[in-house]
């Protein structure tokens, strides 16, 4: 089982190396202004701003130790900057430190960014005041170990905000289950290979968790909400933006989750 997982990390790390993050949707070179503002332009268009203030809580961050573990090619980092946190930025592949950094380089923001891996931070216990990864855990082999890596990196009172693919929404319980009657590329597929599908053809990992297995993830954790978002169907658009947010909320693809590490009992 030991191997098993890191090969599988491994081959998660080369395709991540491989396929920076949304470059395959950009029609731009990867690192450039133009590849980073398409890309803005795409996480705006996924969300609204009342979930990303909801989700992302920059309003709350400023002075504050801040770890952005799985920085991709720095959209949350920069955030995070811009909003007056001491940023430390992570990830387990050297080309999305590269990007990170020419992100901030280009924003002229500063951020400590640096190649680590999610199950294994080279940190001193309770270093951060707030630990951030959104659309990364779901990625890596042991999910509960990273869990805890960001646990032991927190504050006591310290605050977690996350992002996982969500098994209750209407993409995995409907949208797939549809495809794989329907469209012969995938008859005889697995629900599972449908998951790694979403980040890639060739993506060898992605998981999705329903809430009461976040709960049973952050059972270390206290005061844990949640809010989906992004109904995830093409289609979805010809939905009335009213009505489409309120499905969002129940059947979205992206569950963001908050939670606190309790106070020690004195």
């Amino acid at each position: 089982m030991k191997h098993q997982k890191a090969d599988t990390k491994r081959a998660v790390r080369q395709f991540w190396e491989n396929n920076p993050l949304s470059a395959a949707a950009i029609p731009f070179q990867p690192g450039s202004t133009e590849f980073f503002a398409a890309h803005t332009g795409l996480r705006k268009a996924g969300t609204t701003p009342e979930v990303e203030l909801w989700a992302y809580e920059p309003d709350t961050v400023q002075g504050k130790r801040l770890l952005d573990i799985g920085c991709g090619n720095g959209y949350v980092t920069c955030l995070y900057a811009e909003a007056g946190a001491d940023v430390v930025a992570v990830d387990i592949t050297d080309r999305a430190v590269e990007l990170t950094r020419a992100r901030l380089a280009l924003n002229g923001l500063d951020a400590e960014v640096k190649q680590a891996d999610a199950e294994a931070l080279p940190f001193e216990d309770e270093s951060f005041d707030v630990v951030v990864s959104f659309g990364v855990l779901h990625h890596t082999p042991d999910t509960e170990q990273a869990i805890e890596e960001a646990r032991r990196l927190l504050k006591p009172g310290g605050r977690l905000l996350l992002m996982l693919y969500h098994r209750d929404s209407f993409a995995y319980r409907f949208l797939f289950r549809a495809k794989r009657w329907l469209q012969p590329t995938w008859r005889g597929k697995t629900a599972d290979e449908q998951v790694n599908a979403v980040d890639g053809p060739d993506n060898p990992l992605g998981k999705v968790y329903s809430k009461p297995q976040v709960r049973e993830l952050l059972k270390s954790f206290s005061e844990v909400e949640f809010r989906a978002a992004s109904i995830f169907f093409r289609w979805a658009i010809l939905i009335p933006s009213p009505i489409r947010r309120q499905v969002e909320k129940r059947w979205g693809w992206h569950l963001f989750i908050k939670a606190n590490k309790p106070q020690p009992h004195r």
